[in-house]
């Protein structure tokens, strides 16, 4: 896995927040202006989302 900030992740890419094959895959959303921070859904399940800041770490090129 490689390791990014989530500024850098593109609208729709999935990513983790920890290094771990056994984490959650996420899905990145829209910026929200109110907030400065990034939307993001759980891929399995869309119902579960959060925001994140923009210089938050987060894992890319992963396969599952």
């Amino acid at each position: 896995m490689k390791q990014t900030e989530l500024r850098n992740v593109k609208h729709g890419d999935f990513f983790r927040l920890a290094n771990s094959e056994t984490a959650p895959v996420w899905v990145r959303g829209d910026y929200n202006r109110a907030s400065n921070k990034f939307e993001a859904y759980k891929y399995d399940n869309v119902n579960y989302w959060n925001e994140f800041r923009c210089s938050r770490i987060v894992f890319v090129d992963f396969e599952f």
